[in-house]
């Protein structure tokens, strides 16, 4: 299959074409096959045409002057306190820049990636490993603050995962198998090295249509070929939707059964590889698909980091009624089908949505295209706006309560979330949105850890009102909040057709004894799904360890044995992060194997010096051995390669305090507190010490940190309120003590608190 495309017209004949990829091939270090494209655009010169202006064809290219878009012509930009040059000699392009030892180096561009509205560029660096420059192209028009260079990540030192060095600016690992076809990384541990192959350079049609080489036999006259030669359906499930007399979207005809949400999810979403992928409809099998969780999205479902648009999709009532991708773009340009609200009033009547009635605003201006209120926009790498798709109504009443944006104030940075909700409601006296119930607040609940978290998660997860996914991500959730109710859930999720659920159900039961994760998940050992079984078995591996009484059978251990084994061998896939070889050590030192344990966190942090949750976990194997000395040891190596690392730091204070040496944690301590990465955790941790000292009034500045951090947390409301009766600010105290009150209900050595501080204020 073709290695790549230059703009090229396709009226060239398929020959041409064939000949033009194999010349192309000789630019890169990379293997691969023809890809039939050529033979695709006999029959379907339409669709090729529409592919040919794509981003998909765009994915990934060979760098040559035809194909990059950035000024080579003696160009620079600061960085790092330095220059990096641009520069162009024949045909071939160059990008200097400081080294990571601050001197000068000269790489070749060897591929794009990407064109609009960005495009960057990658280098070979050696044992078939290719990384990203820390710079890009801005490719919009000059008007539009373009046509320039730019630092993608300014901010990033060489311990940052995205620093251009390291694995997170690696195309074999993290970009390829989306911006090429039928990509196999072919990494070998020993050696460090890859021997990656594609069979096309690009998203090609064999990316989405999978294999055509039963379809061409059809195409040719082979008519024993059923299905035109295609065994899935990655079509839409229906043309179009229609309102009907009760206001409610209605299909013009019969849904069909369509595998094209999953097929677009292998790369529009965010999810970690199991394998490589051996099929475009495989997705549960190979995928293991983050869900709606903090970090990600905010707490009602709106993205927040890169998501990529499949998760935000699978909460929308457009994918619960039957809409997929192709109703509103076109598959092979990835354009609009139709300019502006057309898209929208296809579906949705003009008359009714395309009004000021319903959106407030004057037409034509901010405000009135259905997008501005319903897929509000994040940029992300400086530059690139990327619309959220899961089609909400606006909620400012939320971001009063939840601190979650709103499409409203994302407009009106100058109002109030409380002047957004007013006008809406004028808009819409008899808004049944506006304050109703919404799982956002169970979730903000949880990710707080409020007390009563784990009966508002129970309950979304288990009312089939909602989304899967929005149930599958309130069982991920429950993982802290354990108890009877969460039993019956985590159980019904186990059985249920979902697979979002199912692997959901994992994460939900990881805080019961062994005994009692067993009889809930281990049916999941044998699981159609891989990333299923694996984490199945992976959560179940202590069983191998019980005592008698509760030991396994012969024929379970085998059970879980296999599962183990795959667990494995996903591990050894992804063998080229620290990640990995640290997931194969906890697995050891849980099995009691401490010499393979400290071997796998070494070999962790040989291969990513910079992934600090090795050198933690090593340090806590030696702790284990009592053995602090060594334990220091290692950690004093994570801290000369990331001094900031506020985990390494804490881990460095609890073995100081183990050894009674207090003042020596401090430092330690209050370099967790202030680092980038810290938690509510270390910040109360340090706030602890700091009272342990007699330092109150330094302790209280930390627990009110931590407490803004986590205002659910009770242990904090608690220290904060005892703090404050010590430095007899009896006022705060009781409102530290009132908000416990709230946060564990029912308690009545709380509620005595509460009267006595009441009664000392009336004192």
């Amino acid at each position: 299959m073709a290695l790549g495309r230059q703009k090229s017209p396709v009226h060239l004949g398929s020959r041409i074409i064939g000949l033009l990829a194999i010349w192309l091939g000789g630019l890169s270090g990379l293997s691969y096959a023809q890809d039939p494209v050529s033979e695709c655009s006999d029959c379907h010169q339409q669709q090729v045409n529409d592919w040919q202006s794509s981003h998909h064809f765009h994915a990934m290219e060979p760098a040559t002057v035809g194909t990059v878009l950035g000024n080579f012509n003696q160009q620079s930009l600061p960085y790092q306190g330095k220059i990096a040059s641009f520069s162009q000699r024949g045909d071939k392009l160059f990008i200097s820049m400081p080294g990571l030892d601050g001197k000068e180096q000269e790489f070749a561009v060897a591929y794009t990636f990407g064109y609009q509205p960005l495009q960057q560029y990658m280098f070979d660096a050696g044992k078939g490993k290719y990384q990203f420059f820390p710079f890009a192209w801005d490719s919009r028009p000059k008007d539009d603050g373009g046509q320039r260079w730019f630092v993608l990540h300014p901010e990033q030192t060489p311990s940052d995962e995205f620093h251009w060095s390291n694995m997170g600016q690696n195309w074999n690992q993290m970009c390829a198998d989306c911006h090429s076809t039928d990509y196999r990384k072919g990494f070998d541990l020993e050696s460090q090295s890859y021997n990656s192959t594609y069979s096309a350079v690009n998203v090609s049609c064999a990316a989405c249509h999978g294999s055509a080489e039963k379809h061409l036999q059809w195409a040719a006259g082979d008519k024993s070929i059923a299905d035109k030669g295609y065994s899935t359906y990655i079509g839409a499930k229906t043309a179009l939707f229609r309102e009907n007399d009760q206001g409610l979207m209605q299909a013009i005809a019969k849904i069909k059964p369509s595998q094209q949400v999953q097929v677009c999810a292998r790369c529009h979403s965010r999810r970690a590889a199991f394998n490589d992928s051996s099929a475009p409809d495989d997705y549960h099998h190979t995928y293991q698909p983050a869900l709606i969780t903090a970090g990600l999205y905010h707490a009602d479902g709106q993205i927040w980091d890169e998501d990529y648009v499949w998760g935000s999709f699978l909460q929308s009532k457009m994918h619960e009624a039957g809409v997929t991708c192709t109703n509103c773009h076109n598959p092979h340009s990835g354009q609009l089908k139709l300019p502006g609200n057309l898209v929208c009033t296809q579906c949705h009547t003009q008359e009714t949505y395309e009004n000021k009635k319903h959106h407030g605003h004057v037409l034509g201006t901010s405000g009135s295209a259905c997008v501005d209120c319903h897929m509000p926009a994040t940029t992300y790498m400086q530059i690139d706006p990327r619309r959220d798709h899961s089609f909400k109504v606006p909620r400012p009443d939320l971001t009063q309560s939840l601190d979650v944006p709103n499409a409203c104030n994302g407009c009106h940075t100058d109002k109030t979330a409380k002047w957004s909700e007013a006008q809406i409601r004028q808009w819409h006296p008899d808004s049944e949105i506006l304050g109703a119930e919404h799982f956002a607040t169970a979730f903000y609940k949880g990710d707080t850890g409020a007390a009563d978290a784990g009966q508002e998660l129970t309950k979304i997860a288990q009312d089939p009102r909602y989304p899967d996914i929005i149930r599958a991500s309130a069982l991920h959730r429950m993982a802290a909040t354990p108890g009877q109710n969460a039993v019956v859930a985590i159980v019904r999720a186990v059985r249920d057709q979902d697979p979002l659920k199912r692997q959901a159900a994992i994460e939900a039961a990881s805080a019961y004894p062994a005994p009692d994760k067993w009889r809930m998940l281990n049916s999941l050992l044998d699981d159609a799904h891989l990333p299923i079984r694996v984490e199945a078995a992976r959560s179940l591996a202590r069983m191998l360890v019980q005592p008698p009484e509760t030991a396994l059978s012969e024929k379970d251990k085998a059970r879980l044995n296999r599962g183990l084994e795959e667990y494995r061998e996903v591990q050894l896939y992804q063998a080229d992060r620290g990640f990995a070889h640290t997931n194969l050590g906890n697995l050891e030192q849980e099995l009691g194997r401490a010499k393979n344990a400290e071997a796998h966190y070494r070999k962790a942090i040989e291969i990513e010096p910079i992934f600090m949750p090795a050198y933690v976990n090593l340090a806590d194997l030696y702790r284990l051995r009592q053995n602090e000395e060594k334990a220091q040891q290692v950690l004093r190596q994570a801290l000369q390669v990331n001094a900031e690392a506020a985990s390494v730091h804490y881990s460095m204070a609890m073995s100081f305090i183990r050894q009674g040496d207090k003042q020596a944690a401090l430092p330690e301590l209050q370099a967790a507190a202030n680092a980038p990465d810290t938690s509510a955790n270390f910040i109360y941790t340090y706030g602890l010490l700091l009272q342990d000292l007699g330092r109150l009034n330094d302790a209280v500045v930390q627990l009110q940190k931590a407490y803004h951090l986590e205002p659910s947390n009770p242990d904090i409301s608690y220290t904060l309120s005892q703090l404050y009766v010590k430095l007899q600010q009896y006022d705060r105290a009781l409102f530290y003590a009132k908000k416990l009150n709230t946060l564990v209900p029912g308690n009545r050595q709380i509620q005595q608190m509460v009267r006595q501080l009441q009664q000392q204020q009336k004192d």
